[in-house]
């Protein structure tokens, strides 16, 4: 009797660990984002007092053990959080200086961009430059703020050639920062703060792109000419080696830290 040939199959290679390992990287992505958006919920919610770890984790369902895995600490989640509204504020400035050919009109666009992003997201505003807790956030933050080097990159390139031609004053980056934001920044947080006399931020917009500017303009800010395409290399830094090499330092004074100057409780409450 004749036996017909059975046919075998190749055997299937498997690698158990590598959908486990996927799905559990997944699964903490998800965590993250559900620490960073409760606790920008809970502050849009019940203001600095109210924000907590407790409120934090209740809101988001999250457990302590998580958030100390993901984040370190309180403070470190509320670094986290910082680090990511400054990255979209500084999306918002990069984005309104690139298309800019004139020092004067991007200096303009740059002042007038930050008073936008705050004014439509008041609550983001109120987190950079109003948490009375700010100064204990400084260690965790400079480290976090080092991810927004691409975006002063592109700013301190755009800058670059027209502080090289006399356009705009050429001072360390972080006092450029500090005369550019710093009014603006100072303007934004009393109006978040609703200081007596400072509730119409209009006038913000009105007056401050041009005396901003009036402050940064270099000898040859008159004869204000086109930008070229990239920075000479003649002593002066390209905007890339710029803000590569004092990324974490200059950040704040591009982002502001208004509430440096208020009395401050000793760290983020954790209850």
């Amino acid at each position: 009797m004749a036996v017909e040939p059975v046919a075998v199959k190749p055997a299937t290679v498997r690698h158990p660990a590598v959908k486990p390992m996927a799905a559990k990287q997944a699964r903490g992505r998800e965590t993250v984002e559900r620490l960073l958006s409760a606790a920008l919920d809970l502050y849009e919610r019940n203001g600095p007092e109210g924000y907590t770890m407790t409120g934090v984790i209740n809101a988001s369902g999250v457990s302590v053990g998580s958030l100390y895995h993901h984040f370190g600490s309180f403070n470190g989640l509320t670094a986290a959080l910082y680090a990511r509204l400054s990255g979209e504020l500084l999306d918002r400035l990069v984005a309104a200086v690139e298309p800019r050919r004139t020092a004067r009109t991007g200096v303009q666009a740059c002042v007038t961009a930050y008073l936008d992003w705050c004014t439509e997201h008041r609550a983001k505003a109120h987190f950079l430059l109003g948490m009375p807790y700010q100064a204990h956030l400084v260690g965790p933050t400079e480290a976090m703020l080092a991810e927004t080097a691409p975006q002063l990159a592109a700013i301190l390139a755009w800058i670059a050639p027209h502080v090289e031609a006399g356009r705009i004053v050429d001072v360390p980056d972080s006092l450029l920062g500090c005369l550019l934001i710093g009014p603006v920044t100072e303007a934004v947080t009393r109006w978040l703060v609703g200081m007596p006399g400072a509730d119409d931020i209009t006038e913000a917009f009105a007056y401050l792109p041009d005396r901003i500017w009036a402050s940064v303009k270099g000898p040859n800010g008159l004869r204000d000419q086109p930008s070229r395409s990239s920075a000479s290399t003649s002593g002066l830094k390209s905007g890339s080696e710029r803000a590569s090499s004092s990324a974490s330092r200059s950040a704040a004074s591009w982002v502001g830290a208004a509430s440096a100057r208020s009395v401050r409780p000793a760290a983020v409450t954790s209850v």
